[in-house]
């Protein structure tokens, strides 16, 4: 979910050619996507939090009060560890973990907790394996993932 979030918000600020974007309309736009719902109590308060835990890349405060998420000029596309679990066909995060160590599969750690993993490292490591069927997989669910983020230029 946090890999779908930050893929959407940075190829959006990138399609409308954008710089930085307060946090409340972000929050927005995920729950007009239907990614991440917000709360009537407290709108933005789900992406708030996620902001918290450093999951959204580019993301900072404004002196004391205003969040804001910044597009990054170097963003790559990425996945959650579930998604690769989907790819591998695992049934646990345990195994995925195992297989991320046996493999040397390159991911990317969060500073809090978590990993992520870049598709085109992704990409990479399967064809220096030769394993097509791997590659072929992945290939598809970034596909996937850009069909995804597909949305009409807006005005």
């Amino acid at each position: 979910m946090i890999a779908r979030i930050n893929n959407y918000i940075q190829r959006r600020l990138q399609q409308e050619n954008l710089e930085v974007v307060p946090l409340k309309r972000v929050a927005v736009w995920l729950a007009e996507e239907g990614i991440l719902q917000d709360t009537l109590s407290s709108p933005g308060f789900p992406l708030r939090r996620h902001v918290w835990r450093e999951n959204i890349f580019g993301a900072s405060k404004i002196g004391q009060k205003y969040w804001v998420v910044a597009r990054l000029k170097q963003y790559e596309e990425i996945l959650d560890p579930g998604d690769l679990r989907e790819i591998f066909g695992l049934k646990s995060r345990t195994s995925l973990y195992r297989k991320i160590k046996q493999e040397k599969i390159p991911f990317i750690r969060n500073r809090k907790r978590g990993i992520y993993f870049r598709i085109s490292e992704l990409l990479t490591w399967a064809l220096e394996r030769k394993d097509s069927e791997i590659y072929l997989m992945m290939q598809k669910k970034y596909n996937e993932i850009k069909r995804e983020s597909a949305f009409p230029k807006l005005r």
